[in-house]
């Protein structure tokens, strides 16, 4: 039995499904400025790992799963990144007396 070689896929054939992958991305992130890098990283990977797409199943899902791979991977690095602190929050000051803190009063402020 003979192994049935599988071309790697060209850029242009990748580029067909940028549409598609754009809204895909778009509803799983919620961000069409997340979305749009989502799929150029789904298209790199596509293109660096091309030479291990076999064929077994169709080129749209294969790129399919690379681009849930990477939404996955932009929603685990959201989490990740430190909150933006607000310059308006007001510092906890602790009270010596009883060891608890308190916030200042607002008339303070």
């Amino acid at each position: 039995m003979s192994a049935t070689a599988v071309a790697t896929p060209a850029p242009h054939d990748l580029e067909e499904f940028r549409g598609e992958l754009t809204r895909f991305c778009s509803r799983r992130l919620g961000s069409s400025a997340e979305a749009d890098d989502a799929v150029q990283e789904t298209m790199i990977r596509a293109w660096r790992f091309g030479d291990t797409f076999q064929g077994r199943a169709s080129l749209r899902s294969w790129l399919y799963r690379i681009a849930i791979n990477v939404c996955l991977d932009v929603r685990v690095a959201r989490n990740r990144r430190p909150l933006p602190v607000d310059p308006t929050d007001v510092l906890v000051e602790r009270d010596e007396t009883y060891g608890v803190a308190s916030a200042p009063d607002p008339v303070d402020v």
